[in-house]
């Protein structure tokens, strides 16, 4: 008897066909979580103008890539919750965070919770969303090596 592989849980990329619309995505959270998701896109465009933004319905978030040498690298997401949104970064264990405000315990990625606006740093978002941009664009034997480098 041949044994079929688990179909995938999540989809790598956003179905084109059933492609729901960043607006759509974040009009199923309260107001307040949508305005702070709102300035945070608004700030990932401004920050890297001609980045890729989806919506990842399975994920249950907006991620980000950027394009280079003819491939794009996925860098950082947005996840809205109830009552706050995550700003995460996919190599976000590499970042330069000398004040500390990156959260996140796991091998690679590290993230922000963003309450309210009270809690907006847009000088210091725009600098992580910049270096997280340049950590996945980075040639993967250069990654390793900063990986080493931080490790050990």
């Amino acid at each position: 008897m041949h044994k079929q592989p688990p179909a995938r849980r999540f989809p790598l990329k956003p179905d084109t066909a059933t492609r729901v619309t960043p607006e759509q995505f974040l009009s199923a959270f309260p107001p307040a979580t949508q305005a702070v998701a709102q300035h945070l896109r608004r700030l990932i465009k401004q920050t890297l103008p001609h980045c890729l933004e989806a919506v990842y319905p399975g994920w249950r978030l907006l991620g980000y890539r950027v394009c280079g040498e003819g491939k794009s690298h996925y860098f950082a997401f947005l996840a809205p919750k109830q009552d706050h949104v995550v700003l995460g970064f996919e190599f976000g264990v590499f970042l330069s965070d000398p004040g500390g405000l990156l959260q996140g315990g796991g091998k690679q990625v590290r993230q922000l919770k963003i309450r309210s606006m009270a809690d907006w740093r847009p000088r210091k978002f725009a600098a992580f969303i910049r270096e997280a941009a340049a950590l996945a664009a980075m040639p993967k034997a250069a990654m390793a090596r900063k990986q080493f480098g931080k490790r050990g």
